[in-house]
């Protein structure tokens, strides 16, 4: 899956702007027609306006504010062993450290 461009979203500006349907502005840029509706239903304004800038500004913030991947450290691995030992579930142990804020795998990572 590859993002949208600053150049893609100057086009869907400047086509939104001229009329044109989605489908022909996701032909233009060579995406899906879903990726075009998804542009502008998450980055536009309520009003159906779209701008390039602003959407790029917002998707670098969407990009900076994601929830980084987390390292298995050896910490995690001792606690999830006492854990595991004490009968909790994968899920429990994943779970109960996201509601406390300590780092941790997901529960897949741990089976």
């Amino acid at each position: 899956m590859s993002h949208l461009s600053k150049e893609q979203r100057y086009t869907i500006d400047r086509m939104v702007k001229e009329g044109y349907s989605q489908v022909e502005i996701a032909g233009v840029i060579n995406k899906n027609k879903s990726v075009v509706c998804r542009e502008i239903h998450r980055y536009g304004e309520p009003n159906g306006s779209y701008c390039a800038v602003l959407a790029h500004k917002k998707y670098l913030n969407r990009q900076k504010e994601k929830p980084k991947k987390v390292s298995f450290t050896e910490e995690m691995k001792i606690l999830i062993e006492h854990q595991l030992k004490a009968k909790f579930s994968p899920e429990q142990i994943s779970g109960t450290a996201k509601l406390n804020g300590i780092p941790m795998v997901s529960y897949e990572s741990i089976y």
